[in-house]
Parts: C-alpha cells; sequence; structure tokens
C-alpha cells in the first residue's frame, strides 16, 4: 500500500545502485526482474511502491525543522520524536503583509510570539509529509534556534 508518494522516474533513476540493493534484498535478481518488467506485472508496481516508501519514510526520518511563511506570519516546528513543538510569529495589525516586511519594518512592528508543543495525531513522518505537501520548507536548526531566542527573549521580564 501506497504510504507517501511514488517516487519520480527521474528519482529511481538516481537511486538505480539502490534500488537494484533492494530488488536483491527481495530475492528479485536481474533476470527475473527483467521478465517481471516485460510482462508488466502487478509485482513490478508492488516493488516500485514499496521502495518509494522505504526511500520517503527514510528522508522523513531525518527532517528535524520546518517552516512556513505567510501573509500573517511564520510558524516554525520542531519534529522531535514524541512531540510537534511550535514557534508562531504574528501581529495584530491589518494590512501587514509578513511577506514583504523589511528587516526595518520588522523591528517597528509589535509582534506576538508564542510557543506550544503537542503529541503527534498520526505517525511522526506521516505528519511530516503532509505538511511539506502543505506548503511547509525544511529548515536547519540554527534557523530554528534563531526564532526559539526571539521567543525566549520576549518572555523575559523587562528591567527599566
Amino acid at each position: 500500500m501506497l504510504k507517501y508518494r511514488l517516487l519520480t522516474d527521474d528519482e529511481l533513476k538516481e537511486l538505480e545502485h539502490e534500488f537494484k540493493q533492494f530488488l536483491i534484498v527481495n530475492e528479485i535478481y536481474d533476470e527475473e526482474w527483467r521478465k517481471l518488467n516485460a510482462e508488466k506485472s502487478k509485482k513490478v508496481d508492488e516493488l516500485i511502491i514499496m521502495f518509494s516508501n522505504l526511500v520517503i519514510e527514510k528522508s522523513l526520518k531525518r527532517i528535524q525543522y520546518l517552516e512556513i511563511a505567510t501573509s500573517e506570519g511564520i510558524n516554525a516546528y520542531h519534529c522531535k520524536d514524541d512531540e510537534i513543538e511550535l514557534i508562531g510569529i504574528s501581529t495584530q495589525q491589518t494590512g501587514i503583509n509578513f511577506l514583504s516586511l523589511t528587516p526595518d519594518e520588522l523591528s517597528t512592528t509589535p509582534l506576538s510570539i508564542f510557543m506550544t508543543s503537542k503529541k503527534y495525531e498520526k505517525e511522526r513522518e506521516t505528519t511530516i509529509f503532509e505538511m511539506l505537501n502543505s506548503g511547509c520548507g525544511i529548515i536547519d536548526e540554527k534557523r530554528y534556534g534563531q526564532l526559539r531566542l526571539a521567543y525566549e527573549y520576549s518572555t523575559k521580564p523587562r528591567q527599566n
């Protein structure tokens, strides 16, 4: 059963060596693979689905941080093993487009920043896959750390 998506022909070509190893592990050797392919066997589709699931799941397991920026704000996620942590930045001002703010405008715009976390409702990798498909991009730990620092700074009591 397809869990994520099929790899494209280009992706399969790029992973040809890994796919051959996958076939060998599943006791399908060169001659048998050619025969199955020539017969347009259903087993070919099943093997490609299995391999696609394996490759994509392995990639999703390595993802730690995601972000989505919209005109309303920025949401950054730390995809931990058991829960997902969210840092959100937005503004209550109407007419502000986060995507077009300059650094100077950003520093003078009143911002709301919050942090929360919750347990995954689905499998971790399924959640990440769905988030990527809905527009999130992968970010690095440094970027997430900057947003976390902004959150921590915003929650510190101000000294007069």
